[in-house]
């Protein structure tokens, strides 16, 4: 994927990467709820999500702390130069925040998730995807390699730890799921080495083998989690 131009979700997947993916299924279940018309992607990038979004039919609102990407999320819909330390956004403003692998990169999770819950209508989603180093390649390779895409990764996770911490400040996790041992390099690889899409069908069997004997050991992992009351 080339973060430098606007980017369409599903432009240059195979259909069989998203049989390893399960948070796209609930994903779009949250989204397509009658409830869930107001959207928030924090950390938008380039626009990935929003796209995929849109295609669900809603018109999200975007945010990055990267004026450059925020000018290729503008594409895809609405918006702002922003930091989620600071949302700027009244109590109550969404009825869904997504975050897909950007609270790792935020220095104080606290300060994020109490702004998250602040801007959420009680009763909204939380629905979060993030990376954990409960597998052993993620959290060795973070050390050599404190950086991804020129962003520090400032809160390592595992998943137990981070399940507790939403349940700590104030979130009802729904859904928590463990997910991608292997495949997370499919995440990767296939952007720089576009020849390696052709052989997903023949690693999608062998991830759902690795995920029955090694799902404690996910790279990945997904939450679908409710505000309470501020």
């Amino acid at each position: 994927m080339d973060y430098r131009k606007p980017v369409t979700f599903g432009e240059n997947w195979s259909a069989s990467r998203y049989k390893v993916l399960p948070y796209f299924a609930v994903e779009k279940q949250v989204m397509q709820q009658p409830g869930s018309q107001r959207i928030l992607d924090l950390g938008c990038a380039a626009g990935w999500n929003m796209s995929r979004f849109r295609q669900y039919g809603r018109a999200p609102f975007g945010i990055d702390v990267v004026p450059e990407r925020v000018a290729l999320a503008a594409f895809h819909g609405p918006v702002a130069l922003a930091s989620g330390l600071a949302l700027p956004f009244a109590d109550a403003a969404f009825d869904v925040i997504y975050i897909q692998h950007v609270l790792h990169h935020i220095g104080d999770v606290t300060q994020a998730l109490r702004e998250v819950r602040r801007c959420l209508k009680p009763g909204g989603t939380l629905f979060l995807v993030e990376t954990v180093e409960d597998n052993p390649v993620i959290r060795y390779g973070r050390r050599l390699y404190p950086r991804w895409l020129g962003d520090e990764i400032n809160a390592p996770f595992y998943f137990a730890e981070l399940q507790q911490q939403l349940a700590e400040e104030g979130f009802r996790v729904e859904q928590a799921r463990q997910y991608s041992v292997l495949f997370w390099l499919w995440e990767i690889l296939p952007d720089h080495l576009p020849f390696m899409e052709k052989l997903t069908p023949l690693v999608v069997p062998l991830e759902q083998l690795l995920i029955k004997l090694f799902r404690r050991q996910s790279a990945h992992a997904y939450f679908v989690a409710i505000s309470g009351q501020i």
